[in-house]
């Protein structure tokens, strides 16, 4: 039996009281009997959805069913939990046969006896993903099953058995029209996961990473790709789990026409795709900063939240492949050096402001006095005593009239 939380055994109850059968399934009880604390917790229960919508008036309807009422004790103490709750229509032993993988079709009750049809509790000693039946009928009647069953195996260090494998391998093509949005839910999951070097080398093993780079992407990578990739899945645990980096490292194997045409592939939301895009085409770049002009003017054009994000991937990108530290080391000086100093990079940090060129009559609308602060900014870029009223002004008077002057305003003439 299971170790459950004050809050989730509440729950449990309260289900139980009104005469719906209900036990944790899946994640938790994996993680629990390997030892492990669990904050997320998945429940079944036999009722319909309204009848968990009248228990729980407060929880959230989630699920592409709509069939799952999720609970989140989070904000009552720092040990708190989420609880998705699935309404089934029973019986349990027939849901859990549906659940495709031994490790995964357990379930308990502290009430009840602890229910394991499938021998699942052997399979996590042993640390092994097995299919409740054949892995081949599996995968073709769930596709998406396959990516479940690599995220089980990054998540938990676990082995798929050679007839997982073999199965992936012979059906990983169903999954190149998947819907992708279950596909990236899995990647990421896997990436974030503690043995996520694992995951990637089964997928690219089995042949799955054409479902998450696309087929012709996945066939096409160069020798210097496969290279990295590889060097990737051998060293990627030793960097920190955060969802944006890892992606960033992953796409970062690949030419940039490839790795833009794989993100595209993903549908990711606005930021995340954003931030691809930067890190695909800026991490060579930021390596190469080597004076406080370039540095001001890169952090001015990214902003402080994205030169962090590109800081920080590159640091990963020296843990995977084992780059020196003295750029990493020369950009956190530069860094500091600007913030003890307290000099000015950004269009808030200048002594005037859309106002003043208004007035001044250089600027005619709010748009364009702000696009003039922003070529302004290069003179404190260059010479941080330039933030003066009358410096200012005269640069964005300059600026208004010149586009050459604009064209040119971090060039460095030589007498």
């Amino acid at each position: 039996m299971i170790k459950f939380n004050k809050d989730v055994i509440h729950a449990l109850r309260t289900l139980e009281d009104r005469g719906i059968e209900t036990y944790a399934v899946g994640d938790c009880v994996r993680w629990s009997l390997a030892g492990e604390r669990t904050y997320d917790w998945d429940f079944i229960a036999v009722c319909g959805v309204d009848q968990l919508k009248e228990t729980f008036p407060e929880g959230k309807l989630i699920g592409s069913q709509k069939d799952t009422i999720r609970m989140d004790y989070s904000l009552e103490d720092e040990n708190g939990s989420i609880l998705d709750i699935q309404a089934v229509s029973g019986p349990v032993e027939e849901v859990l046969s549906a659940r495709g993988f031994t490790v995964d079709a357990m379930a308990d009750n502290p009430d009840k006896p602890f229910l394991d049809p499938y021998n699942g509790r052997e399979d996590v000693k042993r640390k092994l993903v097995r299919t409740i039946g054949s892995a081949g009928e599996l995968f073709k009647k769930d596709p998406i099953k396959m990516m479940d069953a690599v995220r089980i195996a990054a998540e938990m260090g676990y082995d798929l058995h050679k007839d997982v494998f073999q199965a992936i391998s012979e059906n990983s093509s169903l999954l190149l029209h998947y819907n992708i949005d279950e596909i990236r839910e899995r990647l990421e999951r896997i990436l974030i996961s503690a043995n996520a070097g694992r995951g990637l080398s089964i997928m690219a093993e089995s042949g799955l990473m054409s479902a998450v780079f696309g087929e012709k992407v996945a066939k096409r990578m160069n020798h210097t790709e496969m290279k990295d990739f590889s060097t990737l899945c051998d060293n990627i645990d030793k960097t920190h789990r955060v969802r944006l980096r890892r992606l960033g490292l992953l796409y970062t194997v690949l030419g940039k026409r490839k790795a833009f045409k794989a993100i595209e592939r993903m549908g990711f939301d606005e930021k995340t795709d954003k931030y691809l895009h930067d890190a695909v085409e800026q991490i060579y770049a930021i390596n190469f900063i080597g004076d406080f002009m370039r540095f001001k003017r890169f952090l001015f054009t990214f902003g402080e939240e994205e030169y962090s994000y590109l800081h920080n991937l590159s640091k990963a990108q020296r843990i995977v492949y084992d780059h020196p530290s003295h750029k990493i080391e020369s950009r956190n000086f530069l860094y500091d050096s600007i913030k003890t100093n307290n000099e000015p990079v950004f269009i808030e940090d200048l002594v005037i402001d859309e106002n003043d060129l208004m007035q001044a009559g250089i600027a005619d609308t709010p748009e364009r006095a702000r696009e003039l602060l922003g070529y302004t900014t290069s003179v404190v870029h260059y010479r941080p005593k330039n933030n003066d009223r009358d410096v200012l002004m005269k640069a964005a008077k300059k600026f208004s009239r010149s586009k050459f002057a604009v064209k040119t305003r971090y060039v460095k003439w030589m007498r």
